[in-house]
């Protein structure tokens, strides 16, 4: 990720390759999503649902906070009642190593249902 310029965008943009593989065809994935005054990071159509997904980089304590209350205000203005936040780790694994940084957790926030994925 050293190489790009915009971290953020250099994750999505993997786990975005990574989705398209997995979904094959089968949905659709759109970047940016416009939802009211703000866009969502992606958000991926699949066998008949529809998932919201907000992506942070992990660069202090409010990140997660932060990303919680950003994908809720979407959720709302989409109708929807569950999301997922996906936190990148900006450290390297040679300080946190990948058994310690994948991290998965359901989260109740603002009345959503918000599985918080950290890598």
């Amino acid at each position: 990720m050293e190489r790009f310029d915009y971290k953020e965008a250099g994750h999505g943009l993997l786990l975005m390759a990574f989705l398209q593989r997995v979904i094959n065809g089968g949905g659709r994935i759109d970047r940016e999503m416009a939802v009211g005054r703000g866009r969502t990071d992606l958000t991926i159509e699949f066998a008949g649902d529809t998932f919201v997904l907000e992506l942070k980089l992990k660069r202090d304590s409010d990140s997660k906070e932060d990303g919680l209350d950003q994908i809720s205000r979407y959720l709302d203005t989409l109708g929807m009642t569950k999301g997922y936040l996906i936190l990148f780790e900006i450290k390297p694994s040679s300080i946190i190593p990948w058994e310690t940084r994948v991290k998965w957790e359901n989260v109740s926030h603002q009345n959503k249902k918000i599985t918080v994925v950290e890598m």
